[in-house]
């Protein structure tokens, strides 16, 4: 699987915001200029990103509501706004920096299921061997895969299952 890209993930929110599979700049521009002015950080970013960041400031050096993304434009290069949302730099609008966050939620996602899903595995481990429940008792209770459930119970291969797996396996070791 490929990692989220910022680019990738601007793609995706727009057409989720804009409830349309297009994401032409002339279009969303109107659309966030009087239906929905939540696209307008998402847009800015997108066309920055895109490297269109021209096009998108020609487009919108008429309308006010996007007078702060030409000053980001002017202000920033795309490395050094990239530099500056991965700090958090306070001098930023909290606007395009909570878009910022929303990819970053997003595209580390897997890494913090995956400590979730350790914990709980030492948790698991913890009460296998206090109540003597052997890894087949498990799986075939909770009907798993005995390859996936036994990475996962002896090695604590957290990719094996799901946290909702998991989560389902501590329930039922917590409550067996």
């Amino acid at each position: 699987m490929r990692p989220l890209t910022f680019k990738g993930f601007l793609r995706s929110y727009l057409r989720d915001l804009s409830g349309s599979s297009s994401i032409s700049l002339s279009k969303l521009i109107a659309q966030a200029e009087v239906d929905n002015p939540r696209l307008r950080e998402p847009l800015f970013l997108y066309a920055f990103a895109a490297g269109k960041q021209e096009y998108f400031l020609h487009l919108t050096k008429e309308i006010p509501a996007f007078h702060d993304a030409s000053q980001l434009a002017h202000n920033y290069s795309w490395e050094k706004l990239m530099s500056a949302f991965e700090e958090q730099v306070t001098s930023l609008p909290e606007r395009y920096q909570k878009v910022y966050d929303s990819y970053r939620s997003k595209r580390d996602r897997f890494e913090h299921e995956n400590h979730t899903k350790t914990l709980m595995w030492k948790k698991i481990a913890k009460l296998k061997q206090q109540k003597g429940i052997s890894n087949y008792r498990i799986y075939r209770s909770l009907d798993l895969n005995p390859g996936n459930a036994n990475a996962f119970l002896t090695h604590g291969d957290t990719s094996k299952l799901s946290l909702a797996t998991t989560r389902k396996t501590l329930s039922f070791l917590e409550a067996f």
